[in-house]
């Protein structure tokens, strides 16, 4: 059949119509999946950097508790720095010595302070057990570190160094070695030594000696009178050294 002018001309515009809507239909496919992909990445963006900001928030929450602990930690160690040095203000119509302080107050020392104080002597590497007891037990670690170093004569003594027994713990007079405990490591003595005190040597316990202090403790504790005094005069030492350096 022979098509006539205006026949072939509608034909061939028909073809091209029909050519540029599925041409425009592709087109706008392709268009749209780069949108999608665009939308995708967009999307990962924002979850990644909502991701950091909340890394960032926890490592603020972090940083900000961090910094209360330190600045607490620099109040409890003036303070015991104070009372050690004899110039600790009175509360109420009372001033606290070395003696007399509350073995339940916390010291704010760290493991490495005492590392320096403990430098050269048996006592060496003890930083880190007695912070822990004082953390566990509440008791004043620089208490626990000056009975240490009086008993054990700075951790030389024959029953530390053979039994780990820093305190002198079950050991008599005529009898130190023999009836001293034994114990499995020197952190064990001075976690066995915070929780005895914190336990029989606290009011109520059977124990008690009249105050929860050195003064009270020594009745107790020792059969010297001036051993209060002379676990006193360890804890001076060990504070007095930060200051020398």
């Amino acid at each position: 059949m022979k098509l006539t002018r205006w026949q072939f001309l509608l034909i061939s515009t028909l073809l091209m119509l029909i050519i540029l809507a599925i041409g425009t239909d592709r087109y706008f496919a392709i268009v749209r999946q780069e949108r999608l992909e665009e939308i995708r990445q967009i999307e990962e963006e924002n979850e990644r950097l909502i991701k950091k900001a909340r890394q960032a928030q926890e490592q603020i929450r972090i940083m900000d508790e961090r910094l209360t602990e330190l600045e607490e930690m620099l109040l409890n160690l003036q303070r015991t720095e104070q009372i050690v040095s004899g110039a600790s203000p009175s509360r109420g119509r009372r001033q606290y010595t070395v003696t007399t302080m509350p073995i339940l107050s916390p010291s704010g020392f760290s493991p490495a302070r005492f590392e320096r104080a403990f430098k050269g002597t048996g006592m060496a590497g003890l930083g880190q057990a007695i912070c822990l007891a004082e953390a566990e037990t509440g008791i004043n670690a620089l208490v626990l570190a000056g009975i240490c170093a009086h008993e054990s004569g700075w951790g030389r003594s024959r029953i530390a160094k053979e039994k780990n027994n820093l305190a002198g713990l079950g050991a008599y007079d005529g009898r130190e070695y023999s009836a001293g405990i034994r114990f499995d490591s020197r952190a064990d003595s001075i976690m066995y030594l915070a929780r005895l005190l914190a336990m029989h040597y606290a009011p109520g316990g059977k124990h008690f000696g009249g105050s929860h202090d050195l003064q009270g403790i020594g009745a107790r504790y020792a059969s010297d009178p001036r051993w209060a005094v002379k676990v006193a005069g360890c804890m001076k030492m060990i504070a007095e050294v930060e200051g020398e350096r």
